[in-house]
């Protein structure tokens, strides 16, 4: 495909030669003749330069360059429509696999697909152009939306509802029971579970994760919120819009997270505490009080990060001067000799003398 074509389907502006021949588009360290590529500052351009890449798209404000360039508004949304046209995602067929089991009462949308091995329970509703792949496992009274993609073996159970073009990788169960258990005579005792799983439109779950069911009420994942692999929310959580949790992270039951918080990966949030709004919360971090909106967390327990950043860096300056710090706290230590205890020291020479006066 040229250049030229690709200007005229996708739009921007070609500098350089719009008649070459784009083979694939690539990250800088993959890119070569026949390639196009990107970059988003000076130093990620002259790495595009280097790599022989055709063309390179590249902001409105970076230089001009020998190499063709194409300019675009926003590079990371031209390059996504680039990739989606280059890498087709293929369009299953509608239908139900004939060895697909289905329960009485389930309504299915005739452009649906629904995969080998499948097994929907009864009373389900399944949306418009919905994909249910290999070995699915619905429970009954679940609800998935339209446009929404379940990849092999994740698990549904009773009463989940999936909104609209929602994304579930495998291996991922929605709506196990929570961990909730409560002693006495000497023994643990379960807490049934009653509640479900909410999870609205435009929503993406990765590979893994697990997302517990509410102990009476819902847990609730709301719209546009990204979330890893191998993540664990216990049951009634709430995370809110737009919100990001990377993988490994786990949060604790009834915590609350609120939009647009971003949790980087292995974080933890103890039960029944809310992180507000726009907070984010470093890598390995252990939430153990209430967070305010718009604060930077980090450490174990998590604390605002300059306050954490504080204390490493005394760490560390502890550590390098351990040596001089151990001789001084040794001869803090050290006792007196048994001749020099209640002996008076000798008076410095000036101590009582009466100054001159002044001028004299």
């Amino acid at each position: 495909m040229r250049i030229a074509e690709i200007v005229e389907r996708f739009g921007g502006v070609c500098e350089g030669d719009e008649l070459t021949e784009i083979k694939r588009i690539v990250g800088t360290d993959l890119a070569g003749p026949g390639d196009m590529t990107f970059a988003f500052e000076e130093k990620s351009l002259g790495r595009a330069e280097a790599s022989g890449a055709s063309c390179v798209i590249v902001p409105p404000e970076l230089r001009r360059s020998p190499t063709t360039l194409l300019r675009c508004g926003s590079v990371q949304q031209y390059v996504a429509e680039l990739m989606r046209f280059f890498h087709p995602q293929p369009s299953p067929t509608p239908g139900i696999h004939p060895s697909a089991v289905i329960g009485e009462g389930t309504r299915i949308d005739e452009s649906a697909s629904i995969g080998p091995q499948v097994s929907v329970g009864a009373n389900c509703r399944i949306g418009a152009t919905a994909v249910l792949m290999a070995s699915v496992v619905v429970e009954d009274d679940c609800e998935i939306g339209a446009d929404t993609i379940i990849h092999p073996h994740v698990c549904l159970y009773p009463r989940t509802h999936i909104g609209a073009r929602v994304i579930i990788h495998a291996g991922a169960v929605i709506g196990a029971d929570g961990f909730g258990y409560f002693q006495e005579d000497g023994g643990l005792h379960k807490w049934p579970h009653v509640g479900n799983v909410v999870i609205e439109d435009d929503v993406e779950i990765g590979a893994n994760t697990c997302i517990d069911r509410g102990k009476f009420g819902a847990t609730l994942i709301k719209k546009g919120t990204k979330i890893d692999n191998l993540v664990q929310i216990a049951h009634n959580c709430s995370v809110g819009p737009a919100t990001i949790i990377a993988a490994q992270a786990g949060m604790g039951g009834s915590s609350v997270l609120e939009a647009g918080v971003i949790c980087a990966g292995q974080a933890g949030i103890r039960d029944h505490k809310t992180v507000g709004r726009g907070v984010r919360i470093g890598a390995q971090s252990g939430i153990l009080d209430d967070v305010p909106p718009g604060t930077e967390m980090f450490g174990y327990p998590a604390k605002p990060i300059h306050q954490a950043m504080q204390e490493i860096a005394f760490l560390g300056y502890l550590t390098k001067h351990r040596t001089p710090l151990r001789k001084l706290i040794k001869t803090v230590e050290t006792p007196q000799p048994a001749a020099d205890v209640g002996r008076v020291p000798p008076a410095a020479p000036n101590v009582g003398r009466v100054p001159p006066a002044i001028g004299k």
